[in-house]
């Protein structure tokens, strides 16, 4: 039962408690049993009071501070705790159901065997807690910061997005359904976890173990799974459209009788069928030494060569070469780009879409102005076309490729580009030494 000399003040109002919690540090509030439901108490302070089996559902404690609190099999269910300080706070089998916990700080929490269904989380930190065991069906824990937490047994089918749970671990824990859209989970550990049908389209899995993992029909779309050690996983009818892998990605042992390289169940490898044991790993290793570039809304060839060659000056033992240019429907080109084995393919892979954005942007700008003024952009084109030409062939592997697959690219004219403005120097560069256009010839047929 509570103190009653406590509960005496607590009817007081928060400022009167929180007055006597600052005279009386030392104290530790025994509020056992007590029924707070639907109580308003915003910023009280509840740090390292005793509030076991106390129900507080649809109490509302924005900004309370309840660091070292103990909330053991207490009724939390539909409480507001955003912005609130929870660090240390002991909630062992607590009902948070529906909780609403957005932008609270929950350091060292015990969640162990507590439920948190259909709780909100979003925008949470939370670091070092203990969750094994918990419930979180249905979660939202999108844009929540999470490290170090310990997820071992975890219940969850909820909304994930945008959420750093990268080192933390989730052994044997229970994320079939969840949506996981984003999520970082680098140096995570995932052994024996059953993802079946997870949501984990371009999720960071850098370093991440899925040693005897269930991932079937898992989403792993445009995942960066490098370094990722898959050894003696389920990978049967998972997507593994354009996700990036490299040499140090691990497949020792895994179980797949088929898998898409498509979303929707679409191309299906092998067709008909399934994999011989190991031949999963045999087909797929071929591309491992290859970085792709994905360009959902085609391909702005000025852009793409400045930062290719931009990428090529700053990595020169990387040993860049355009292998593949292809479509994937929905206006979806792939550029696929060998690299050397040793290469840093994720730094690639990033330097050059940051270097290809920028390109792109300022070029807009500057094909936007030129359009105001055809005059002077014919002027400039005829100019510069002996530029251009300079340029492309200094892009050796890029001009190869276009050579070699000229129906593949796009309906951009590559063989006579009308051009102003150039391509800049690769090393010094600002947004108006960045200039140039290419006239879209449509429907036309390129001599076979």
């Amino acid at each position: 039962m509570a103190n009653e000399e406590h509960l005496t003040i607590l009817r007081q109002g928060v400022k009167v408690w929180n007055e006597w919690r600052q005279k009386n540090s030392e104290v530790a509030p025994d509020l056992t049993d007590i029924n707070l439901s639907g109580a308003f108490l915003i910023g009280i302070d509840f740090s390292n009071s005793n509030l076991s089996r106390a129900n507080l559902s649809h109490a509302v404690l924005v900004y309370a501070n309840l660091s070292a609190a103990i909330f053991r099999k207490s009724n939390l269910s539909n409480i507001n705790l955003s912005r609130a300080n929870l660090e240390g706070a002991d909630l062992d089998n607590a009902n948070l159901d529906e909780a609403f916990l957005q932008n609270a700080y929950l350091k060292r929490v015990n969640f162990s065997g507590a439920s948190l269904k259909n709780s909100i989380l979003k925008k949470s930190v939370i670091s070092n807690a203990i969750f094994c065991g918990a419930d979180l069906t249905l979660a939202d824990l999108s844009e929540t910061e999470i490290c170090n937490a310990n997820f071992a047994g975890l219940e969850i089918s909820g909304n994930i997005v945008n959420c750093d749970l990268s080192g933390t671990n989730l052994t044997m824990a229970n994320l079939s359904n969840a949506y996981l859209y984003r999520s970082n989970f680098s140096k995570a550990n995932l052994t024996k976890a059953n993802l079946t049908k997870a949501f984990f389209v371009d999720a960071v899995l850098w370093k991440a173990n899925f040693t005897e993992a269930l991932l079937c029909e898992t989403n792993l779309k445009t995942t960066k799974a490098i370094s990722a050690n898959f050894n003696n996983a389920t990978l049967t009818g998972a997507c593994i459209e354009d996700w990036i892998i490299n040499s140090i990605t691990s497949f020792e042992g895994v179980n797949c009788e088929y898998v898409y390289l498509e979303e929707y169940q679409k191309e299906r490898r092998p067709s008909s069928g399934n994999f011989a044991p190991g031949e999963f790993t045999k087909l797929f290793q071929k591309s491992l030494e290859t970085v792709d570039l994905i360009f959902r809304n085609g391909i702005d060839w000025d852009a793409f060569a400045y930062s290719f060659k931009k990428l090529e000056v700053e990595n020169q033992g990387a040993q860049l070469d355009v292998q593949s240019i292809e479509k994937k429907g929905d206006g979806i080109l792939v550029v696929r780009v060998a690299v050397a084995p040793d290469a840093d393919k994720a730094k690639i892979h990033s330097d050059f879409m940051q270097g290809y954005e920028f390109a792109a942007k300022a070029l807009e700008a500057q094909y936007q102005a030129r359009l105001e003024d055809k005059d002077t952009l014919i002027s400039k084109q005829e100019a510069q076309i002996n530029r251009l030409f300079n340029i492309v062939e200094q892009q050796g592997s890029v001009q190869k490729a276009l050579a070699e697959n000229p129906r593949k690219v796009s309906n951009y004219n590559m063989q006579n580009p009308q051009f102003a403005g150039g391509i800049v120097d690769a090393i010094n560069v600002n947004t108006e030494q960045v200039g140039g256009n290419i006239q879209n010839i449509n429907n036309q047929e390129t001599p076979g």
